[in-house]
């Protein structure tokens, strides 16, 4: 049973807002759009293992996706953690094309993919270290010892795996495909012999590792050292994506294709939200719809209905994160 279902990353969210209003010319452009692609896999990889999870009883598995939890040191991120009366499993889920090479004496991943060829941390290691983490975080919020299991789960079908001989037989069973997950966790299963998580206790664990979950939050535009003028302001057309829309009447009408809608505010307002943050005030407002009246900007955050702190000039308007919804779908 799924209890914490997977999300879109909200990085993902932060990463599409800045690529879509970044002016062409910075220099960090290429690196911004590698995380992009690198955060999207990793989601697209860990959304595909809930198919072979499926087949696990729904009654006897319960299932978290992306936990970061702090261990008292440091964050440490979390994947998939099923969780079973006699045992917790952590999924380290890689999406990775190409032939994986592992070198386990020298603790190296290696890819090659056509004629490159490009190391990976050990992800042993990763998973090692996710297990320690996790039982000092167990012990530091009270709950009882059990025994903790982990896999390196490569999810993209197009991943090779390779080993040597001698280290197949030590690491079949902790590197594997997804496809190999309902069958190997049943004997998972069977190998532990006592029951350490009651109901009562599984309950209140999973309801800790809810509320200790702490998704990280990360200013965009410092992270990759972009400037405010470096973003692109104004209303971008959806038909001709040019940054060209102007208010006339009670329409928005692109100066270039001449398309005219009043469907822009909740997409403008998704990039500002996920670009400056949930707060916006009248004259963060018209600066970003590079429009000019006080008025106008007023009615505008009227109708929005948001939440108001502060008065007169300083009055702040908050922007709640279900107000994109509609524009998120599936997302």
């Amino acid at each position: 049973m799924i209890v914490r279902p997977i999300e879109y990353p909200y990085r993902a969210l932060q990463l599409e807002a800045l690529l879509s209003r970044i002016r062409a010319h910075h220099p960090n452009i290429s690196l911004i759009n590698q995380d992009y692609q690198r955060k999207l896999a990793g989601y697209r990889g860990e959304k595909a293992v809930d198919f072979p999870l499926s087949f696990l009883p729904d009654e006897d598995y319960f299932i978290l996706h992306d936990l970061r939890l702090w261990d008292g040191k440091h964050f440490f991120q979390i994947d998939v953690l099923i969780l079973h009366a006699k045992y917790a499993l952590i999924l380290e889920v890689k999406n990775i094309v190409g032939e994986l090479y592992f070198d386990i004496d020298l603790h190296q991943m290696t890819r090659i993919k056509g004629e490159e060829k490009e190391a990976f941390p050990d992800p042993i290691i990763q998973v090692n270290r996710l297990k320690r983490q996790l039982e000092d975080w167990l012990l530091a919020n009270q709950f009882p010892a059990i025994p903790i299991y982990s896999l390196v789960v490569f999810s993209n079908p197009k991943s090779i795996l390779r080993l040597s001989p001698p280290q197949i037989q030590t690491f079949k069973n902790t590197i594997i495909h997804k496809e190999y997950l309902p069958e190997l966790i049943p004997k998972l299963t069977l190998s532990f012999k006592a029951s350490f998580l009651p109901a009562d206790e599984r309950k209140k664990l999973i309801k800790c590792l809810k509320k200790k979950n702490t998704p990280l939050d990360t200013d965009i535009l410092q992270k990759y050292q972009v400037n405010k003028a470096d973003i692109i302001s104004g209303v971008k057309c959806e038909c001709c994506n040019q940054f060209l829309m102007k208010k006339h009447m009670q329409h928005w009408y692109c100066l270039g294709c001449k398309h005219k809608t009043n469907q822009v505010m909740i997409p403008t307002l998704k990039d500002y939200y996920f670009l400056f943050g949930e707060q916006i005030t009248n004259s963060q407002l018209r600066e970003f719809l590079q429009i000019d009246s006080i008025y106008t900007a007023s009615r505008i955050l009227a109708k929005l209905n948001l939440k108001v702190t502060g008065a007169g000039k300083m009055t702040v308007h908050h922007l709640p994160l279900n107000l994109f919804k509609s524009e998120l779908g599936g997302k």
